[in-house]
Formats: C-alpha cells, structure tokens, sequence
C-alpha cells in the first residue's frame, strides 16, 4: 500500500499568508462593474468604446458569439447600454452644460412628442430601499426663433421648468427639469424581485440635457455590494493588487480620486469598453478595510513620471496636512493608509529593454521613498530572459525589494532563486521572489466528463467560437481549481524566499476569478472554494515535500512555529486513493471535493461540497477529485 513520505528537509524560512493574494484590474472583465453596487451601465451617458482586439483574443469569442450562451455567462456581464425612444436629435455638449467631465448627453425634440432614453436590465430586489439620482437641465429649443447659443459657454436659459417622467419597473415619478441644470434624488422601496427597465421621456419641444445618474441599494457597504464584501472575507485573499494589469499603464491615479460624481469616465485604453471611474484609489483601500486584505499598489511607468508617482504615495501615505494627503483628507479619510507594496508597472517590457527598465524602477522608487521610506518595490523579471536578471538587479537590487516573475513552476522557481540567492549573498540584501499574476494550468490527467474539452490546454491568443474551447480556456472548472490548489502548495513549499503571489482574478473576468458577481447573486468560484479552504487551514510554516508514489497525488508536509504539523494531499485522480498515513496520529481536519472535474458554482448549483475523508486504523481512504488537510495530534 502507499504510503506518504516525507522527502525532503524543511524549508529553513516559513511561507507567509501572502502566497494566498488576488487581484483586481480596472476596466477589464466585469471586475470592478460587478462588485460594486450601481445598478445603472454607462451612467453618464457616454459614447462607449468597443473592446478592442485583445478582449476577444482572451475570450476566443466574437462579439456575435459573446452572450448568455457561453458557458461562464451570468447577469453580471450584461451591459445594457441607452437606447433612444422616439426621435431625438442627439448632440453632446462641448464646453457648456458639462456638470460631469468634458460633455454631457443633449436630446433636442423638435416637435411636441414623447422622446427620451431607456436602459434594460435593471435588477431590484423586493423590500430594498434604492436612491436614484440623476443631474439634468432644460435647454431652450434650438429649433424655435427665441432660441440661441450666444457663443462657447453662453447659453440662454429656460426661466420655467417642465415635466421629465422617471420610470423604474413598476415605480414612478416626475420631476422638474429647470433652465440651470442640478441634481434630483427620488427613495422607493422595490415592491418585489424583478428584471426591468429604466426610462427617462418628456414629452415638450426643446432640449434635455442628460449629465449623470445613478441607482444605489440603500444595503451598499460604502459603495461596494454586500453580498460581494461578504464573498471576499469568505475566501480571504491576504493582499490584493490594483488597478492592473494592462490598466495601469495608461492610468492616470489623479483622475479617479475626489468626488465620484466629478470623475471622467474613461476608455479602458489596452482592452476596449467603458471604465466608469467610480472606484479608484480611495474605494480600493476603503475595501480593503472592510475585507482585511493588504493593498498592492501597481502604479504606472509607462506613460506616467515619478513625480506623479510620488504624489499617488503622498494621496496613500502623507499626513493629512502634507500635499496630497490634505487630497485623501478632503476625500473623507484624513489617516493615511500606509501602503507599503508597490509594483513597477505591467508588462513594462513592451516599451523598455531590461536595462532601461531597471534603470526605470531605481528613478521612481528613489521618488516615490521620499514619502515612504520604508516603502517596498517589486521589479519585473517576466518578459526579459532569466539571463538579464543578474545585469538588472545590479543596476536596482539596492532599490527593489521583490523580483515578479508568472512561472510559478518548481523548475523555473528554483532557476530564479539562484540567481537571487547569488545576489544577496554578494551584495547583502534579502531580495525575494513573487508572482503577481498567476493562473494555474488548464491540463487534466484524465478526460474530463464533457466531450470536446482538452486535457491539455493552452491559450493561442486566437478566436475560436468554440464554447468547448472557451471553457476549456477559462477557469471554470474543478479540475483548474485544484490544479490552483497544488500551485499554492508549491508555492508553500519554495518557503519565505517566495513571498507572495496574486491569482488573477478577484470577480468574474469570464471564470478566472475567486468571486462570481452576477447582477442578483454572489458566490465562491470553484478557485474560490479552494481559497476559503486555505482560509480556514493555512497559517505561517515551513513546509516539506512528500513522495505519495502515485502521479496524481500530490501532498505537502507543513509545520508552524509551535510545531503543530499537517498534510495537504490533492487527488487529481477522479478515483479513490488509500494511503497508509504517516507514523504518528493523524487526524483529517478538513477536506473540499467534487464528483467531476468538469463541475463549476453557478447561483442555483454548488457542486463543490465540504468533507472529511475517511480513516481507519491508519488508513486513509482519499475521496477523488478532492483537496485535504490533515493535522497530527
């Protein structure tokens, strides 16, 4: 009979809860639209950009195939931009009657007829409290004589206010649109569960000017929904990177601080679509109080300057009373947040060689360290080849903290390691390795349950239309979430020299993700599950490899600083294992299993259920398609 053996030595630096992060990209996925609580798309009115070439690449789908029938499809990316009701004519203002960025939305009726807008897809919840507010104006009727435009910035104003009908499914109300334009809030109670439409008509001759609007449930937690707060604490990831990814690149931070409600949306500039700019970095630390994560600021080089960087760290980190701490101050939070992990950048090789980069992160990290001293920097090693590292860490070893590379495998690890072992030998530093973006891999040992998937899957950075390939490609499944949970358990084994690593992504994303966010509903992926497991087993440990003698099991010793020993096994195999356990007294404390490796959580089925294997008289009998953790006692 098998039987778990120890291999080799403990490591001699224990892993620390920062192996178990995540990450959030702004304007990519459905991320951030899904978790926070809005209940309107495109709320200011604005022209949305198409997602560009690299979204569909991703997704192996069109925009004709991309919808409720592609297998990770759920409410939370629809996006159900306005449509017209009658004939309007449409202009967007320019210079003038603006009230949210650089334009708003002008609906000119030229006759006596109803017109307005409408959004479908509208989720309320019976006996929700919801505030709608919207900013909207009258402009005089360009069509008749008394009508003008007295040059940029000089319009005529309306002196009487006219009628504009508000409906929300089955609630209603009217509202008096005046010459200057402002704000109006309406409160109702949705009588009951329902999918429905928001429309906003008049029925009088001249121009409505459409600024911003909004629809919040009264249970929103500081702007984020509940039920999404509560998913996160659930799978606990212990720091969170922001706002990219490709994101970051173009990211201007100063753009999404301050009022919501004065903030530009903006181009998601790498992926296509709409970014509505309501969270920045206030909403992204606000939520980290609330989830108890760590923040991991991503900060722009590549089209940014240390300067600004310099100030981003002022906005996090400066007292209330210095630069742009008094900024933070004024947005409601005068304590700084003291923010310590900061990442150079995304994919900085698409503009730099190795050498200039380097040089790069020395510039800003030397900056942005006149705020916070203590700060710590992770420079890139992915994108260049393993033979530069050594030439880059001369040129910033003194000034980064943290080498980030996306091959997290034992083979690549270990190559990294020597190299960062042989510089801190010579130079004295304590440099570590992470990956602040990993997803695991897609392969299978064994066929999965539905025809047409790969065993062996790999991303081409091609469009298919296949949703077998889409699914085999995006995350969904049991099988990718435990192929996630040896990932993490290799990381537990390279010890502390391997600091922290960020699963790509939090919510949604088209399955990669440890949260689905539907519009109605939130719940664990399968990858989340795997998270709320290590939640409740993982503390701080030095770790040893185990020789299970099978290929589809893989197990890891683990033992923390009180000497309280454990076993993780993952069965990959879809049969029943039996194991002789180790010599000693060993207890299963918790378990998580699936009956196929295709399964994945939707709102109405979660086949990834809690359980604890079997034991007797030293024998274990390891359930298939499962993840374990035993305790010695």
């Amino acid at each position: 009979m098998k039987q778990f053996q120890r291999s080799g030595e403990y490591t001699a630096v224990p892993s620390d809860r920062r192996i178990l992060g995540s990450f959030i990209e702004s304007g990519y996925g459905r991320q951030v639209p899904g978790m926070w609580a809005e209940c309107i798309y495109n709320r200011s009115f604005r022209k949305v950009v198409p997602y560009k070439h690299p979204t569909w690449c991703w997704l192996g789908l069109d925009a004709e195939h991309y919808n409720e029938n592609a297998p990770f499809w759920h409410s939370g990316y629809e996006e159900h931009d306005w449509e017209f009701i009658g004939e309007p004519e449409i202009e967007r203002t320019l210079g003038e009657e603006t009230h949210k960025g650089k334009s708003s939305l002008l609906l000119n009726n030229g006759e006596v007829k109803l017109c307005g807008v409408l959004q479908k897809g509208i989720h309320l919840r019976g006996g929700i409290k919801y505030t709608f507010r919207i900013f909207l104006g009258q402009r005089i009727n360009r069509f008749g004589a008394d009508a003008s435009i007295s040059g940029f910035g000089m319009n005529v104003r309306a002196l009487d206010e006219k009628p504009v009908k508000i409906t929300i499914g089955s609630h209603e109300t009217v509202i008096n649109a005046a010459g200057d334009p402002r704000e109006h809030v309406w409160e109702f109670v949705s009588d009951k569960d329902e999918v429905c439409t928001l429309s906003i008509t008049f029925d009088w001759k001249g121009g409505l000017i459409l600024a911003t609007t909004s629809l919040m449930p009264e249970d929103n937690i500081l702007g984020w929904r509940k039920d999404v707060v509560e998913a996160i604490r659930e799978a606990a990831p212990s720091v969170v990177r922001f706002p990219g990814g490709c994101f970051v690149s173009f990211f201007d931070w100063k753009t999404a601080v301050g009022p919501n409600e004065r903030r530009e949306p903006m181009e998601s500039f790498y992926w296509g679509g709409l970014e509505e700019n309501d969270v920045g970095l206030r909403e992204f630390m606000e939520l980290s109080e609330l989830c108890g994560y760590e923040a991991q600021v991503c900060f722009n080089m590549l089209t940014s300057t240390p300067f600004d960087a310099r100030c981003m760290v002022e906005y996090l980190n400066a007292p209330a009373d210095v630069g742009y701490g008094r900024l933070r101050a004024l947005d409601g939070h005068p304590e700084p947040w003291h923010v310590r992990f900061f990442e150079c950048d995304n994919e900085a090789y698409r503009r730099w060689n190795p050498v200039q980069y380097a040089e790069k992160c020395v510039e800003f990290a030397r900056e942005m360290r006149l705020v916070t001293p203590d700060a710590e920097f992770m420079m890139i090693g992915y994108g260049f080849d393993i033979s530069h590292l050594p030439m880059m860490l001369e040129i910033a070893g003194m000034d980064i903290n943290y080498v980030i590379h996306r091959d997290g495998s034992p083979e690549m690890v270990e190559k990294l390691l020597a190299v960062i072992r042989a510089y801190n030998e010579k130079s004295g530093r304590n440099i570590r390795l992470v990956n602040t973006e990993w997803l695991p891999s897609c392969a299978s040992p064994e066929p999965f349950e539905v025809a047409g998937m790969r065993q062996d899957y790999r991303w081409d950075s091609k469009i298919h239309n296949d949703y077998n390939d889409v699914y085999s490609r995006h995350q969904l499944s049991w099988n990718y979430a435990l192929n996630g949970a040896h990932r993490i358990l290799d990381y537990m084994s390279y010890g502390g020299e391997f600091a922290l690593a960020n699963f790509n992504n939090m919510a949604n994303t088209f399955g990669q993700n440890l949260i689905e966010a539907a519009k109605d509903k939130c719940w664990l992926s399968c990858m989340g599950e795997v998270f709320s497991f290590f939640r409740r087993n993982f503390v701080p440990c030095t770790a040893a490899h185990c020789d299970t003698g099978d290929e589809n099991v893989f197990a890891l010793f683990a033992r923390d600083e009180n000497g309280r020993e454990q076993l993780y096994v993952v069965n990959h195999s879809s049969a029943e294992k039996e194991f002789a356990l180790p010599e000693g007294n060993w207890c299963p404390a918790d378990g998580i299993a699936s009956e196929t490796r295709a399964a994945f959580v939707t709102a109405e089925e979660k086949p990834v259920q809690r359980y604890l294997p079997e034991t007797e008289n030293g024998i274990l009998r390891l359930k298939g398609l499962s993840l374990c953790c035993f305790e010695k006692h």
